[in-house]
């Protein structure tokens, strides 16, 4: 990712400057960190912020960010979990079953020999890993 300033990132997206996605932009890519993050937690940093945004906007906006490639979805846990990361660069991740937290396995740290064919008309385009640890 080129910047990580929050409203150069949308706008070199495609993405409209609203004040929810600017709220969450500024969340999530306002510094150098990379995170892992549900709705859900989302939500309940920008309301200790004194900022009201709907759960629902939250989720739209976390989903239109990774429908462009601000952010990865990792579906993880056997509950359907989403969990959105800032790190778009190939990597692999742990993930604890207890905590439901992710922990980032640099892609290099993985090696996988004799992946399966595809299905009939797919192409593989990318594959991650995730090991779940309790």
């Amino acid at each position: 990712m080129a910047s990580r300033d929050p409203l150069t990132l949308l706008e070199t997206h495609g993405l409209r400057a609203t004040r929810p996605r600017v709220l969450v932009a500024n969340m999530l890519f306002g510094d150098k960190e990379n995170r892992h993050v549900t709705a859900e937690w989302v939500a309940d940093r920008l309301e200790e912020a004194g900022e009201r945004v709907a759960l629902a906007t939250v989720y739209n906006t976390l989903h239109h960010f990774a429908d462009v490639g601000l952010l990865r979805q990792i579906h993880a846990g056997d509950r359907g979990v989403i969990i959105f990361d800032t790190n778009t660069e190939p990597h692999h991740h742990f993930f604890d079953e207890k905590t439901k937290m992710l922990t980032d396995i640099p892609a290099d740290a993985v090696q996988v020999e004799n992946l399966p064919e595809p299905p009939k008309g797919a192409k593989t385009v990318g594959w991650e890993l995730i090991i779940r640890v309790r």
